[in-house]
């Protein structure tokens, strides 16, 4: 979900020399035009979900992939797409970052979002967990019933024992460890022009100011706790 995390993870990741990171660049949406919506998927012709895969990979090697690294397609809300991802790359691994959901709501309210449709929602803290809520639901149901390849990344554990996090998420995908993964600051000063709202805060040394940051505004919060503390304790935060 937005503001999980994603970006500071995917830094982490762009130091492996084996791995290229695709930031929000929609791939996923754009390959897989042909075979929408989900709920055709099982009629789908077998020869529409190669030409897919076809213009995915085809799309990648536009943004100058090689075809020796990894490719880590970062894109939040590919979490609602975990059928299509099945259908087209079958046990291909999935990167689910996770955040306690009153920090991932909060945090997004208060960033400046380009207006598009799916960040409107954040324009309003009920619409923003109705979204968190309907998100996790499309995530949690595919996850219930596909055998999908998931590794759960907490945000707050990233940044309280990074290398301890890092190196069974390195495993994971199928590599060597590497030390250059610990020098985030280095990577994104390399990176260039990072494309989100969280440009500022990925160049900065590790911190836990934002871990648990919604208590302090818990009384604005209220209206929305319902719908996201059962959330925080289906993901192992605890109820309060």
């Amino acid at each position: 979900f937005p503001r999980s995390g994603t970006t500071l993870l995917d830094t982490f990741l762009m130091g492996h020399p084996a791995i290229a990171v695709l930031e929000e660049k929609g791939l996923l949406r754009s390959a897989a035009q042909a075979v929408e919506p989900i709920i055709g998927l099982p009629e789908c012709a077998p020869a529409t979900l190669v030409q897919a895969r076809a213009t995915y990979r085809a799309l990648q090697l536009r943004h100058g992939v090689a075809d020796t690294q990894l490719v880590v397609d970062k894109a939040p809300l590919n979490m609602v797409l975990g059928p299509l991802i099945h259908c087209l790359f079958g046990d291909a691994p999935i990167l689910f970052a996770e955040r306690h959901p009153c920090d991932a709501v909060l945090s997004g309210f208060m960033q400046a979002f380009e207006r598009n449709v799916g960040m409107a929602s954040f324009l309003d803290l009920a619409d923003a967990a109705d979204f968190y809520d309907c998100a996790m639901r499309v995530w949690s149901a595919s996850a219930d019933v596909i055998p999908l390849q998931v590794h759960r990344v907490k945000y707050e554990e990233l940044i309280a024992d990074t290398e301890d996090v890092l190196r069974p998420v390195v495993a994971f995908l199928g590599l060597e460890w590497d030390e250059k993964l610990l020098d985030h600051r280095l990577t994104a000063a390399a990176r260039g022009v990072i494309l989100n709202t969280s440009y500022d805060q990925v160049t900065e040394p590790l911190h836990g100011r934002a871990a648990g940051r919604w208590r302090r505004y818990a009384r604005h919060l209220e209206p929305v706790l319902p719908v996201l503390l059962p959330w925080a304790e289906r993901l192992g935060y605890g109820a309060d």
